[in-house]
């Protein structure tokens, strides 16, 4: 008997050390930034769980590729939180009394370390009562030297910064149309015509704001846009640079769309939830939403959740395979977007 208890007090010691020996499971948590806070989701509870506070209202945001940062756009400055602390760990303002820079759009590099800001940049010079407007600029901050790397000019409206995967020396520019630009000599050709179409196509007009992508996610990034006469989706293969234009065979008002994990399906909101198929452009199913107009959409790994929201002061939980709603999380503040990190 006393070797049988021997042998038990071994395997509990032994399975208690191989218990602490495994990492810890992964978590999803939805950090949303709204106005002076960004509300931490934990996607298990679909619970607010942390607040970080900050005194501004955030217009755009991005995660870096290995999701330990989350970068937050208030026009004049970008907010750094540290996600694994859940805590805000740097300013960078860019504006100084005599120079004016309004952040358009921006995207961080995919080694983490400089921040892409497409800017409108307005100077001035002492006790002269004169403006000095400059040509758009992409600048290229050096987040460990905290300080500006390099500036180019670029077209006008520039919203939409995306980085690529397979080649980080070029961007996708999203404005009046579509661009792709290259860092090492500052040059940039049209790729996909907009308000300037090619010969023989329609004007299109698509708001490229909200960037509903999250880190480790397949890549792609997907856009709505309209013409006159229908509606349609770009898509933005990070892996590869390669841009689809996906025609849809109906009409959906969306700000932003998503595409889910398995890439069979494209998510679009405004006043609706829709869903439809990736490769036919047909209407999978469509609902309105229960809270309203929504800007940005999260999908959680499993894509078995999608995340609808912000525009209020709430976000919208909804099962992906039958749209209907799971639970509605109410929050502190209007926000425009959210990103899925896992932990």
């Amino acid at each position: 008997m006393p070797n049988n208890k021997k042998v038990i007090w071994s395997l509990l010691i032994f399975g208690c050390i191989c218990c602490l020996s495994f990492p810890a499971a992964a978590k999803e948590y939805l950090f949303t930034p709204i106005n002076n806070a960004c509300q931490v989701i934990d996607c298990e509870t679909n619970k607010v769980i942390k607040s970080i506070p900050y005194n501004d209202y955030i217009v755009a945001s991005q995660a870096s590729k290995d999701g330990k940062r989350l970068y937050l756009n208030a026009w004049h400055s970008i907010y750094v939180i540290d996600t694994a602390k859940m805590e805000l760990v740097d300013t960078y303002k860019f504006s100084t009394e005599l120079s004016k820079v309004v952040v358009i759009g921006f995207d961080v590099s995919e080694d983490g370390e400089k921040l892409f800001l497409s800017c409108a940049i307005t100077k001035k010079k002492q006790n002269i009562p004169k403006l000095e407007v400059l040509a758009p600029q992409l600048v290229v901050f050096d987040m460990k030297q905290k300080q500006i790397a390099k500036s180019y000019e670029i077209p006008h409206g520039v919203m939409g910064v995306i980085t690529l995967r397979n080649d980080p020396n070029v961007l996708i520019l999203g404005g009046l149309d579509l661009f792709k630009f290259n860092l090492s000599d500052g040059k940039y050709e049209k790729i996909k015509g907009l308000l300037n179409p090619e010969q023989g196509e329609e004007v299109k007009n698509s708001l490229i704001v909200w960037s509903n992508r999250a880190p480790g996610d397949h890549g792609i990034f997907s856009q709505p846009y309209y013409t006159a006469t229908r509606m349609g989706h770009f898509l933005v293969d990070r892996n590869t640079g390669t841009l689809t234009d996906l025609h849809a065979k109906d009409i959906w008002m969306e700000y932003s769309n998503i595409v889910s994990p398995d890439k069979k399906y494209i998510f679009g909101v405004m006043d609706e939830l829709v869903k439809v198929d990736a490769q036919t452009g047909e209407t999978v199913k469509s609902v309105k939403t229960k809270k309203g107009t929504s800007y940005g959409l999260a999908l959680s790994g499993d894509g078995k959740k999608i995340y609808v929201g912000p525009s209020g002061a709430d976000m919208s939980v909804y099962n992906t395979e039958t749209l209907e709603l799971i639970t509605v999380i109410p929050l502190e503040g209007d926000g425009i977007e959210a990103h899925m990190i896992t932990l």
